[in-house]
């Protein structure tokens, strides 16, 4: 019988409902790591599958691991890490964040044309003064940079607010009609100077690595909006800040930063068109979310095919650094 380590949170009902799918083909315990660290590692030794993250150094216990089941959709973690365990196969939660991270990424968009973060500091003094520069989506191009489960979500909520939207993968695949135009990463150059808004959704591989670096950043419109929610990586921090400083972009949103957290004495916490939020826009508080039942279901069936010796889906590729067939 397989034995299989779960280490994120899942409710009493849920437990049943993933025990009784592997109908007695494996054996479950439900762990938390922090809580109860000696049972975590004597798990870690027998585990055939991992459900949840595991620190690099903690992989030097897993004797047995054939699986890790992560309940991220970027795993660049664990293949920077250099520690997984050679031998094993890792899988990623790509196609259970799209909604909840389109809708910060939204969020943030929205809160930055419309100047809500001055619209707060002004309500904060008790202050009642119309702002009249604002930027409107309406007839604008919209540059998707990472036009994977994420980005075109968001590309068709934000079809019917937008006049074009071009996006940019990897490679030139068939593409759903919310999108005008599809390019890839060679392209992008010629591409940045038409859009309005660059949204960038993007997973950390060496080819994403300070892919917008000064030139690049240069080459997008002066009152352009720049939204981050993939890696912090991706952006070249100094450039962005001298370019700021210059005058450039309406606004900058940054889900993600590098290093995460950001150090206090970062230049970006006080930059008045820079808005800051906390890696969040995958968080969910509650169990019973829709993200935590879409990730709870995915596990389920990911489980099944694993354990009656089928190829798990979202099956990472390590010489690529994403999953399979992105």
């Amino acid at each position: 019988m397989k034995k299989a380590l779960v280490l994120i949170p899942y409710d009493e009902k849920s437990k049943e409902n993933l025990v009784l799918s592997a109908k007695g083909k494996c054996e479950f315990t439900f762990l938390n790591r922090r809580k109860e660290p000696e049972k975590y590692l004597a798990a870690l030794k027998e585990a055939n599958l991992i459900i949840g993250e595991v620190p690099n150094p903690d992989f030097e216990y897993c004797e047995n691991l054939e699986l890790l089941q992560s309940s991220s959709s970027g795993i660049n973690y664990y293949i920077d890490g250099g520690k997984f365990p050679k031998d094993a196969k890792l899988c990623c939660m790509t196609g259970c964040y799209g909604n909840i991270i389109a809708e910060h990424l939204l969020a943030l968009t929205l809160s930055i044309c419309r100047r809500l973060p001055e619209y707060r500091d002004q309500q904060n003094e008790r202050k009642w003064k119309i702002i009249k520069y604002d930027k409107q989506l309406e007839n604008s191009t919209l540059l998707i940079l990472g036009a994977g489960d994420i980005g075109t979500t968001l590309a068709k909520w934000m079809r019917p607010m937008v006049g074009k939207i071009i996006g940019v993968r990897r490679s030139k695949m068939e593409f759903p009609d919310c999108y005008d135009e599809m390019v890839t990463l060679e392209q992008l150059d010629e591409k940045l100077p038409e859009a309005d808004f660059v949204i960038c959704v993007l997973p950390q591989t060496p080819k994403t690595k300070g892919l917008l670096d000064e030139k690049r950043l240069r080459l997008m419109k002066d009152d352009s909006v720049l939204i981050n929610g993939g890696r912090g990586s991706l952006i070249d921090q100094t450039a962005l800040t001298k370019l700021l400083n210059e005058g450039k972009f309406f606004g900058v949103g940054l889900d993600v930063t590098s290093p995460e957290p950001l150090p206090a004495e970062e230049p970006l916490w006080n930059h008045p068109r820079v808005v800051i939020t906390p890696h969040s826009a995958g968080n969910s508080a509650s169990v019973e979310s829709p993200l935590e039942q879409k990730i709870r279901v995915f596990i389920q069936k990911n489980v099944l095919r694993w354990l009656n010796g089928e190829e798990p889906e979202n099956l990472i590729d390590f010489s690529l650094g994403y999953r399979k067939n992105d």
